[in-house]
């Protein structure tokens, strides 16, 4: 195992030296600091948690490393920064905001120049690249997001896995068997290993759906225009679909909500819709849209309250993945699915309209896509009026406006 040692000998100084530069209790000159880190990362040394003390040299400035990219939505990005800012400012601490997309490098460059007290990693990946230079570095880090992998860091997210189980039992109970699943880009599910909540929260719904023999149909949104997303509606519609779980974004949701207007498309009498994993306020309450949305002032208050902590020396005695509850938003959009109409010989089906669509609409190979789930049969078939068994309980396990009577609650009847 690689010690302290070996990261003295690398680097040509003494022991106590790489101790001071792990642990912050006493200033380093930037020369022997940079050479002190980049031995520690080529020969793969990791400190211990406890390495971590109060600086004794504090910048009071804070990295927020969140790569920007080119399916990155500016609202859900601006939203997210500017609630950490101001918690940042509430710590008296100033923000320093890395956008690098390959952010691994970046990062390690900025530490060794021992300008920031810690750093907090967002938009974060299944198989990110700068855990690597977390886990060999003398700050504190902290992620709001949960890699795929335990890297001994803190982490503090939503838990999808809950929403997306809670998304299967609410249409589940409705009476809902086909569905479609709006996802967001497909690069957003491959780059380094896909983004965490979009993974999570995708790989949750079609596990449940498959559990209660609910039939999903998948659609991504790499393109957005009225034309793209007219023909979604229309395999819908066609499909038998009774549903729709959308993780588009907030501009993609009122398109959709426009397009289905213009078709004479209601919700929830033709088509239930929720969104989830998003943030679409105030577009979601104008739009009367359901919702479980992100919690970016949630999340960023607890992000930035960690790392402070951090900084400040306290040993960390928390659990080191922390997962806040799903909140659901009622609006009115979903209701039990209509009644199926008898299809004339001349309407077509869907075996047509794939036939015609967009090539954006076809499934990579290669992607993320899981196994469809069994057809129907009359030994696998489901009555909307049979209990099913389910681990996932939302009246007792997710908050809901309901519960915590919020804005929303004069936008929908009971």
């Amino acid at each position: 195992m690689v010690g302290i040692k070996d990261v003295a000998g690398k680097a040509g100084v003494s022991i106590s030296t790489v101790s001071y530069v792990m642990s912050g209790k006493r200033p380093i000159s930037p020369a022997t600091r940079r050479r002190v880190l980049a031995a520690a990362r080529e020969i793969g040394y990791v400190p211990a948690p406890d390495e971590h003390a109060a600086r004794a040299t504090r910048t009071h400035f804070v990295a927020l490393s969140s790569p920007v990219h080119d399916s990155t939505s500016y609202t859900n990005y601006f939203t997210y920064f500017l609630h950490f800012l101001r918690q940042a400012r509430f710590h008296g601490y100033e923000t320093l905001l890395l956008t690098e997309e390959n952010g691994g490098e970046q990062l390690a460059r900025l530490i060794d120049t021992g300008l920031v007290d810690g750093v907090v990693l967002m938009d974060v990946n299944m198989d990110d690249s700068r855990l690597a230079v977390a886990a060999a570095t003398g700050v504190p880090f902290v992620s709001i997001g949960l890699p795929g992998a335990d890297t001994g860091i803190p982490c503090v997210d939503i838990d999808f896995t809950l929403m997306g189980g809670g998304i299967i039992d609410r249409l589940d109970r409705l009476g809902h068997s086909r569905i479609m699943f709006i996802g967001g880009k497909h690069v957003d599910y491959e780059r380094g290993g896909g983004a965490n909540y979009l993974v999570r929260l995708r790989s949750a719904l079609l596990d449940n759906a498959r559990r209660r023999n609910i039939r999903v149909d998948e659609q991504y949104t790499d393109e957005d225009d009225f034309d793209a997303i007219e023909t979604i509606l229309d395999m819908a519609m066609l499909n038998g679909d009774t549903a729709i779980v959308s993780q588009g974004g907030p501009m993609f949701l009122n398109s959709l909500v426009a397009v289905a207007r213009k078709n004479g498309i209601r919700f929830p009498a033709d088509l239930s819709v929720i969104s989830a994993g998003t943030f679409t306020d105030p577009i979601g309450r104008r739009l009367r849209i359901d919702e479980y949305p992100l919690l970016p002032a949630d999340l960023c208050r607890m992000g930035v309250d960690m790392i402070v902590r951090l900084m400040d020396g306290e040993p960390w005695r928390g659990d080191r993945v922390t997962l806040i509850p799903p909140v659901y938003q009622r609006r009115g959009s979903l209701g039990a699915p209509r009644e199926p109409e008898t299809r004339s010989a001349t309407t077509p089906g869907p075996a047509s309209l794939a036939a015609t669509a967009p090539p954006w609409n076809t499934r990579r190979a290669g992607s993320l896509e899981a196994s469809p789930p069994p057809a129907p049969t009359a030994a696998n078939s489901r009555s909307a009026t049979t209990p099913q068994a389910h681990p996932y309980d939302p009246t007792t396990t997710m908050r809901s406006s309901n519960d915590n009577k919020g804005a929303d609650d004069d936008l929908f009847q009971p």
